[in-house]
């Protein structure tokens, strides 16, 4: 083969696959369906809470009322301990796509559940107290498969102090590249029991 037949079989060589690379240009059609699948094109998120409302109990001192001044009352008094509700969401993510979806993940953490109080704020995350490897991962969800996660989260905020009020609760894939995000979220309250 001579120089000429090299080179111009190398521009077309580049040229084939500039154009498998470029994105929206290498769409096509199998049985009826786009491929590669509009990106987050099919995939279901859905989340959870155990309960709707919960409870945190404050730490308080009782004391029972005396009922006499003679002899001296000498009733003990109680510690009642903290108590803080644990809050546990199902996240669940289901393709409903005709072809197999392949999510990635920077490191060991393919999800996250996150706390938002009514401003907008965060105010915890199921991965505050939480590591992860730090090696590269992921999962594939084949047509009509469904992966689950599950976090239990203290209904804390990042200060240590009990959550009291209505909050969004957020799931996410923690995915990496240009996948969009799969989430999902659901409305929880939190109230402090009443002091004795």
């Amino acid at each position: 083969m001579d120089e000429r037949n090299r080179n111009l079989l190398r521009s077309l060589l580049g040229a084939v696959l500039a154009s498998l690379c470029s994105g929206p240009a290498c769409l096509g059609q199998v049985n009826g369906q786009t491929y590669p699948p509009p990106t987050g094109a099919g995939i279901v998120a859905t989340l959870r809470a155990d309960q709707d409302v919960y409870t945190n109990q404050t730490a308080a001192v009782w004391c029972p009322p005396c009922v006499t001044n003679w002899p001296p009352c000498m009733l003990p008094c109680y510690l009642i301990e903290e108590k803080t509700a644990v809050a546990q969401f199902t996240f669940e993510v289901t393709n409903e796509y005709e072809l197999p979806r392949t999510f990635r993940f920077s490191s060991g953490q393919q999800f996250d559940v996150e706390i938002i109080d009514d401003t907008g704020r965060l105010v915890a995350a199921w991965s505050d107290d939480k590591f992860f490897t730090q090696s590269l991962s992921c999962f594939t969800l084949e047509p009509g498969q469904t992966v689950t996660f599950v976090a239990d989260i203290p209904l804390v905020d990042r200060d240590g102090q009990q959550l009291n009020g209505t909050y969004e609760a957020r799931a996410f894939l923690t995915t990496c590249g240009p996948q969009p995000r799969v989430e999902a979220s659901t409305q929880i309250a939190v109230t402090l029991a009443p002091k004795l």
